[in-house]
Order: structure tokens, then C-alpha cells, then sequence
């Protein structure tokens, strides 16, 4: 509406200046001076037949249908063309409203949400912690999931604010800064089967190396295993200032390659010796460079810790300490390589194998219910701020640019007040011959009724007893021909 009324208040300026311009028909005069209508306008076309009037005024209506919105039109014409359509599909290039689909679309209430149980490792939807259960089955389970984290999508992060803001397909995070590893919880929909739209909860869990040391490889010896089916081998390392030993069994180890090694004679959830608290375990990595090389094997210790869930309020929420020392763990259950990789990597390494395990536990345990912030697919507004900051400026410069052109144009002449006593006291010469009648009659009926034959009227100045007058009427110079091409300077009546 804003935009209407601007071309509207232009169209009351420049009209004087059209008036002005040239001799019309009294007909012709009543158009231009309701040139704010469009309407009017395209009766001004009809009614005058030239084609510089016809330019103008098409130009002009088109200018407006281009600019006003479809609402704003409805007091021109009742169906709107293709250029109004046009500025709305324009206004609509910047903004879309879509069908949520992932996390970046949800609104949440309380309610039942799913999470994934994690109070121990589940094979089949059977907890490994069993009393019964065999220990390698849980090992087993805990490094599998390590495995299937390897290639997925991380992000980096240096405070929580970065992990809470974060996109869900960020798998889990890394701080390149602490060598530290996290994962951020989620809570479902119990109908989003697909787990599509989650709710990103601030509980977070962590996983980092602590002190991690490297040795040179001594020498080894074979010994037998207390149940004499596999022979082991014992490693003998130092560096400067420590020396020691550890056995790992011989199937276990990797020629020209990586063991990562558990020594504890307990599971991790049990250990003792090779605990460093109650979240934190000793890991062992040896690598072997085989016969072909000169260099050195080398060995190297890390302590891994997981950290408690934090924000977490609800027992379903916290990672027990035997799960967090398994998921620490769980890279020692098989190989993974540390070729070139110095002592803190290393141990780098180790955590971010943890925090692996932990995120597939989280995927893959099965789900239970608890009370929670429930997600719920709603719409997401997209706006391009670029795209909309330009058409605003657009618009914006376009007025200014056509109101100093209007400015412009209109200086010769002297722009009266478009109020409707103002403009009645210019037109007064002009329908005097009705007398005191034609109160009924509409301007196309006055229009025939003042219209002398042949005679022209125009808005300019003429001299009287009073003063320089203004007027709209037969008789008066247009502007062309006034001195200097404009109206008279001085006080006016």
C-alpha cells in the first residue's frame, strides 16, 4: 500500500506539469488532473487518441502494475495481467516455505521419546553384561561398533555452543586443540521409525587421551600361556627413563603393522591393574615394521577416559563406568594402524575409537521410552536475506530516483495543493458557464457541457487587478511559451 500511495502522490505533482505543457479538451483537462487513477488513465488514452499520450500513459500503468502488489491492484482493475504477477513471483524468488523433513524443522513438547539403551553393549537384543554371557562376545561387540563409525562424518568443535549448534549429520565431534572426541545424544519421535527428525539434546559424552608415552622395542622371548594352548610373546621396551614388559599372545600380533593391546587379566569392565579410575583404562599399541626394514618397533601407552554424560538427569540418560571403561577399550580388540603417527595421535586414536563405539552404541542398541522433549515435523521458512536486501534496495532507489525526476520535471510550474478545494477554486473559470445547475451531472457530462468548439484550456498564469493568477481554463499561455520557459517568479494573488 505504501508503494501505491507513493505513485499515487507523484502522479499528483506531474499532472500540473502535464497541464501545463500543452492546450487540451476540457475533457482531456478533467482526466489528467485524476491521473492517479489508472483508470482515468486509460480513459485519458481513449480519449485523446496521440501517441505520445498513449506512451506516456501505458508506461506509467505499467509501471504501477509492476510495482503493487495483487492486493493493492484491486482498486484499479479487477483481474490483474501478467506484470503483477510477475512482482509477486519476484517477491516470491526470496523466501520458500518447506515440508520439515530432518531436525532443522521440529517443534518439541514433553512426552514419550525414544532413546537407545545403553547401559551395556546388545548383541541381538541381548546384553553381553550377562552373568553368562562370555566377555569377547561384549569385546567383540563394542570394537565392531568402533568399526562402523570409521569414515562418517565428523565435526570440529571448541565449545559446546559449537556442538549444540551443529547439523544432525555430523556423526560426532572432534577438538583438534585437546584431542579430545564427543557425541551428542538424540531423542525420537516414537514414529519417526527412519529416525529422520530428531531432537538434538545437550547431553554429551566424551572420550580423550590422557598421557601417552613412546618406547623403543628392546627384545621379545616366547613364553607359554598358563593354559598351555597358545604361546605368547613378551616384549621388552624403555625409553629414557623407564623400562617394562608386556605379553601378548601370539595369534594377536601384527608383522609390519599395528597391535592396539589390552594387558588386563580382568575384562575392562572389571579391571584393576590396567584401570586408571573408574572411566579410564591403560591401552598399549605396538608396531612392527617387520624384517624387511632397519627402523626400530616401537611401543606406545595412552590412559583413555570417557567422561559421564553431562545434562543427563534420568538413569536411561548415564553411561555406566563399566560401558564407558568397554568403549575405551574397545579399539585393543583388534588392529588398527598408527604408522607415522606420534605418541599423542596415538592416544588420539584410541579415544576417538571409544567415542566411535559409543556413537554406534547409540544408533544400534534397541530403544526404550522415557520422558522427554518430543519432536514433531513442522515447516521450515527459508529466507534469502541477500535477494531481499537487494529488491528492497531496488525498490527503494527506484522511488528515490523517481520522485527527484518528478521533482525535477515539475520545477517550472507551481505545484498547487491537491486538496479538493484548491483544485475547485483553479477550475472555477472553467464551469462558471453552468451557473448554479449541474450539480448532478458527472464530468464527462460537464466536460460536453463547458466544451466550446474548438476551444483548448491549459494550466498556466494570467495578470489581473489582484495579481499574477493561477488558473486552469481557455486563453492561457502554456508553459513553452513563457519567458524562460516557466512560470513567472513572484508572489502569486
Amino acid at each position: 500500500m505504501q508503494s501505491q500511495e507513493a505513485f499515487k502522490d507523484m502522479a499528483k505533482v506531474l499532472r500540473w506539469r502535464v497541464l501545463a505543457n500543452g492546450q487540451h479538451t476540457v475533457r482531456e483537462a478533467d482526466l489528467i488532473l485524476g491521473g492517479e487513477s489508472l483508470m482515468k488513465l486509460l480513459g485519458l488514452i481513449w480519449e485523446s487518441r496521440r501517441p505520445l499520450t498513449f506512451f506516456v500513459c501505458t508506461a506509467w500503468i505499467a509501471l504501477n502494475l509492476v510495482r503493487f502488489p495483487r492486493h493493492a491492484l484491486k482498486n484499479y482493475f479487477p483481474n490483474v495481467n501478467q506484470l503483477a504477477q510477475a512482482s509477486v513471483a519476484m517477491i516470491g524468488l526470496t523466501y520458500s516455505m518447506d515440508g520439515g523433513t530432518d531436525a532443522t524443522t521440529i517443534t518439541t513438547r514433553n512426552g514419550m521419546v525414544n532413546v537407545s539403551k545403553i547401559d551395556c553393549y546388545y548383541a541381538e537384543n541381548i546384553c553381553g553384561n550377562a552373568p553368562d554371557a562370555p566377555p569377547e562376545i561384549t569385546q567383540n561387540q563394542a570394537h565392531t561398533y568402533g568399526e562402523l563409525t570409521r569414515g562418517q562424518r565428523r565435526c570440529p568443535y571448541r565449545s559446546d555452543e559449537d556442538i549444540y549448534g551443529s547439523p544432525q549429520n555430523c556423526t560426532y565431534f572432534y577438538n583438534n586443540a585437546t584431542q579430545e572426541f564427543a557425541y551428542r545424544y538424540a531423542e525420537y519421535n516414537p514414529h519417526d521409525r527412519a529416525k529422520a527428525f530428531p531432537y538434538l539434546t545437550h547431553r554429551i559424552v566424551r572420550a580423550s587421551a590422557g598421557n601417552c608415552y613412546q618406547y623403543d622395542f628392546d627384545s621379545s622371548y616366547f613364553i607359554d600361556s598358563n593354559d598351555g594352548k597358545q604361546e605368547t610373546f613378551v616384549f621388552l621396551y624403555s625409553n629414557q627413563t623407564y623400562n617394562g614388559s608386556i605379553a601378548i599372545p601370539r595369534p594377536v600380533t601384527a608383522f609390519d603393522s599395528s597391535t592396539y593391546v589390552y594387558n588386563g587379566v580382568l575384562p575392562p569392565q572389571n579391571a584393576t591393574v590396567q584401570s586408571c579410575g573408574p572411566r579410564c583404562i591403560l591401552l598399549y599399541a605396538f608396531r612392527s615394521y617387520g624384517t624387511i626394514t632397519k627402523r626400530k618397533n616401537t611401543f606406545f601407552q595412552c590412559s583413555v577416559t570417557v567422561s559421564n554424560v553431562s545434562n543427563a538427569d534420568q538413569d536411561a540418560q548415564k553411561l555406566p563406568d563399566d560401558n564407558a571403561r568397554l568403549a575405551a577399550a574397545s579399539i585393543a580388540f583388534s588392529y588398527w594402524e598408527t604408522q607415522g603417527l606420534t605418541a599423542e595421535e596415538v592416544g588420539s586414536r584410541m579415544s576417538e575409537f571409544a567415542i566411535g563405539s559409543i556413537a554406534a552404541m547409540s544408533v544400534y542398541n534397541p530403544a526404550i521410552q522415557i520422558p522427554g522433549m518430543l519432536p514433531r515435523l513442522g515447516y521450515h521458512l527459508s529466507v534469502e536475506w541477500q535477494y531481499v536486501i537487494a529488491l528492497a534496495a531496488c525498490i527503494a532507489g527506484v522511488h528515490c530516483l523517481l520522485v527527484a525526476l518528478i521533482l525535477w520535471i515539475s520545477r517550472p510550474i507551481v505545484v498547487t495543493d491537491d486538496s479538493n478545494l484548491a483544485v475547485a477554486r483553479l477550475l472555477k473559470g472553467l464551469v462558471d458557464p453552468l451557473g448554479h445547475g449541474g450539480g448532478l451531472l458527472d464530468g464527462e457530462e460537464i466536460a460536453e457541457a463547458v466544451q466550446k468548439e474548438g476551444e483548448r484550456v491549459s494550466y498556466g498564469v494570467s495578470e489581473g487587478v489582484e495579481g499574477t493568477i493561477l488558473a486552469v481554463g481557455p486563453g492561457l499561455e502554456v508553459r513553452k511559451r513563457l519567458p524562460g520557459r516557466k512560470f513567472p517568479a513572484g508572489q502569486y494573488e
